[in-house]
């Protein structure tokens, strides 16, 4: 009787043995959510890389509207057919670097402040006085400032091209991209500051690069009234840049295709530049150039930031259009910017027509 309860209780013993080993073992129990602890793990991630970057960023623009405004500003001409005082501009910008510019404003009337504009050229241009002066002809105090890098300002910072777009790629205090952001927003702390300009009436705009900075810069100074951004670069890099074919993401993916064990950083400094992450933050009206032929900058990533902006925002879509300035984009800028200017101003009905030089396409971003 004995051996048998022995039995019997020596059985019990193994089958509930066996069963946890089939249980732990043998894959029969409920796997995990996989997919739902991983959404959260990355969500997480996610969220914490927002909130750097949000600390980041707001701590640039606070210790840069600490710094005293350094800038030297001398007359060059003046047009007294169109009533247009130019002076060429040496603009010190966040860490000591002196950015050169040209700076036009209307004459003629003593004591009144005048809206101003900020312009922004694209990656490998320059900024003009002629871009200049086409804004002051229409009321404007317009900045047409060449960023580190470029044009008159290569002088005190040249890494050239290919090249400008992936130094310093590695650590994001020290990208390029985001010393360019910090030179356009302390261009606009200029015009925020001269005494003939109206600090609340201040508007931007650029195209391909400077299309990107002026969606940063509405995003970051709340000056800023209206901005319009033509075929705007680092929009969702992600998406854009598996797509470019051309342009300054190439030097990007060259670097990656050499240094493939610098992904993870090189990423990172991309993201600290993304118009996506700023998207949020922009509160004053939009205006987006979309060329649908565009290979520098393809339109998918426009498209996602755009959607990502809760201001007002319009779209100008040109079908058959690629990297350039979009034909009649100027007119729809100033169309644009009419609302929120005085009455007084002129909102811009010129004749003359969107040229665009096939030769030299880039240069006029």
């Amino acid at each position: 009787m004995k051996n048998k309860i022995v039995l019997i209780i020596s059985l019990i013993i193994v089958l509930i043995i066996s069963f946890f080993l089939y249980r732990n073992f043998t894959g029969t129990k409920k796997p995990p959510k996989i997919g739902k602890n991983i959404s959260v793990q990355i969500g997480k991630i996610t969220l914490a890389r927002y909130q750097k970057f949000k600390k980041f960023w707001r701590g640039m623009y606070k210790n840069l509207q600490k710094k005293k405004l350094r800038y030297d500003i001398k007359p060059l001409y003046n047009d007294g057919i169109n009533k247009i005082e130019t002076y060429d501009l040496t603009l010190t910008s966040y860490d000591g670097l002196k950015l050169k510019g040209y700076f036009a404003i209307p004459y003629g009337v003593k004591g009144k402040k005048y809206p101003g504009v900020l312009l922004l050229h694209g990656y490998g241009s320059y900024g003009t006085p002629g871009w200049a002066h086409f804004f002051a002809r229409r009321g404007y105090a317009a900045l047409s400032i060449d960023l580190r890098g470029h044009g008159r300002s290569r002088s005190v910072y040249n890494p050239g091209f290919p090249g400008l777009m992936t130094n310093g790629i590695l650590h994001v205090r020290t990208f390029s991209m985001v010393k360019i952001i910090m030179d356009s927003l302390a261009s606009l702390k200029f015009l925020e500051h001269f005494k003939n300009i109206n600090h609340k009436l201040i508007f931007v705009t650029g195209g391909s690069m400077g299309g990107g900075l002026s969606l940063i810069d509405a995003a970051m100074d709340h000056h800023v009234i209206a901005a319009a951004a033509d075929v705007p670069f680092l929009s969702d890099i992600p998406v854009q840049m598996p797509l470019a074919k051309m342009g300054p993401y190439m030097e990007v993916k060259a670097f990656l295709k050499k240094h493939p064990e610098d992904k993870a950083k090189v990423m990172r400094s991309l993201y600290y530049v993304d118009t996506k992450h700023f998207a949020g933050w922009i509160k004053s009206p939009v205006l987006i150039g979309v060329g649908l032929k565009d290979e520098d900058c393809p339109p998918k990533g426009t498209f996602a930031v755009y959607k990502l902006i809760k201001s007002k925002k319009r779209l100008f879509i040109a079908k058959n259009s690629g990297h350039v300035v979009l034909p009649g984009w100027n007119e729809e800028v100033f169309r644009f910017f009419a609302p929120y200017l005085p009455k007084t101003i002129k909102s811009g009905n010129s004749n003359n027509k969107n040229k665009i030089d096939k030769k030299n396409e880039r240069k006029i971003l």
